[in-house]
């Protein structure tokens, strides 16, 4: 009889498991200004295409005319000028700290404070750390957000980035 219990209470934390589990992936999914900002930032230093998708209206422009492919054209050609492709100009973010400045229902400001490095392989990341070559670089920005159409987007001059540069 022992060994019937002991089966129906691995059965019941199994399920338990399964269905905490469905609770943190909806939890995840919900979108949220500081998550945003720190996406746009990871999207940003590592120089990905839909960088435009986190920038708001008053800030996308049309495809050859945005900052975000103002910004992308300006690393490569300065990538090319060092003779190098555009993957040793990606930088990735990590020990990345926010801090919500203020928040309502339609904008927020974040700081945003962390490490970003030079993206390279992670054996040769590893190797470099051993003998302290390469250098890890501190940035710190805050950011202004706003909801449009129901998502968070990046507005004013995210590092920089702004329809006259």
């Amino acid at each position: 009889m022992a060994k019937g219990s002991n089966n129906a209470a691995w059965i019941l934390v199994v399920i338990l498991a399964v269905c905490f589990q469905v609770v943190f992936v909806f939890a995840d999914c919900r979108q949220t200004a500081t998550g945003t900002a720190i996406d746009f930032s990871k999207s940003y230093f590592l120089l990905d295409d839909d960088l435009e998708k986190y920038l708001c209206s008053d800030l996308a422009g049309d495809e050859e005319m945005s900052p975000a492919a103002a910004y992308l054209q300006a690393k490569a050609d300065e990538a090319s000028e060092r003779g190098f492709g555009l993957g040793m100009v990606r930088q990735t973010i990590y020990h990345v700290k926010a801090e919500t400045l203020s928040q309502d229902d339609e904008s927020a400001t974040i700081h945003l404070h962390g490490l970003r490095r030079t993206c390279i392989h992670p054996v040769f990341a590893y190797v470099a750390k051993l003998f302290r070559i390469g250098q890890t670089h501190e940035f710190e920005e805050t950011l202004e957000l706003t909801k449009e159409d129901g998502r968070w987007k990046v507005c004013g001059a995210p590092y920089g980035l702004s329809l006259e540069g």
